[in-house]
């Protein structure tokens, strides 16, 4: 076990990951192919670590699949991808926007964060920084190209979205990307009964 945690510490450590290292274009579909690949054959090393166990509770589950539930009665492109998804020390919040198939990226790692906007192509959510997610094996997939060569960062176990206006941690430390997400149009409410 500590050998495992031990080789996941050194690859975060030695491998940019996305939102931190600009993606240099966004991954072809033979290369995402190949990654989601890769990352179906560590799935089994990635749950021995106990990184990706889910520690949410049966209402954090269910206050995050309400919303996700509602949201595709407005838009089902979206749905599967709302949530704060978590990984080692990094996290992916995302919201839904008022246009159809657009959605709103926060992420966070260590003591930096960055705001994306995202659309749903092919079932896939491509983001304005060269990033693509895949949902796949449970997982969020981000897929991303570095120094010419395509790579994947995994998370899991998505939590409800909290509002980064409103939330102490995100509008102290980081108030430029709650500046954006603001003025983006991103939505952290429930979808208004039809």
């Amino acid at each position: 076990m500590r050998l495992h945690f031990l080789l996941i510490s050194l690859v975060v450590l030695l491998l940019p990951l996305p939102g931190f290292a600009q993606s240099e274009r966004h991954p072809t579909e033979a290369e995402i192919e190949k990654l989601l690949h890769e990352m179906r054959q560590e799935i089994p090393t990635l749950m021995e670590t106990g990184i990706y166990s889910d520690r949410r509770s049966p209402e954090e589950r269910q206050q995050r699949d309400t919303f996700a539930e509602a949201w595709s009665e407005v838009d089902e492109t979206i749905a599967p991808f709302l949530g704060n998804w978590t990984a080692i020390e990094e996290s992916v919040a995302i919201f839904p926007t008022l246009n159809p198939g657009e959605m709103c990226i926060f992420s966070t790692y260590l003591h930096s964060a960055e705001f994306h906007l995202g659309r749903v192509i092919d079932g896939n959510l491509s983001t304005d920084g060269n990033i693509t997610f895949v949902l796949d094996s449970g997982f969020l997939v981000s897929t991303f190209v570095y120094e010419n060569q395509a790579r994947h960062y995994e998370y899991a176990n998505p939590w409800p979205v909290q509002d980064p206006a409103t939330s102490d941690h995100y509008a102290e430390y980081y108030p430029e990307v709650v500046e954006q997400f603001q003025q983006a149009g991103c939505l952290v409410e429930m979808p208004e009964s039809q």
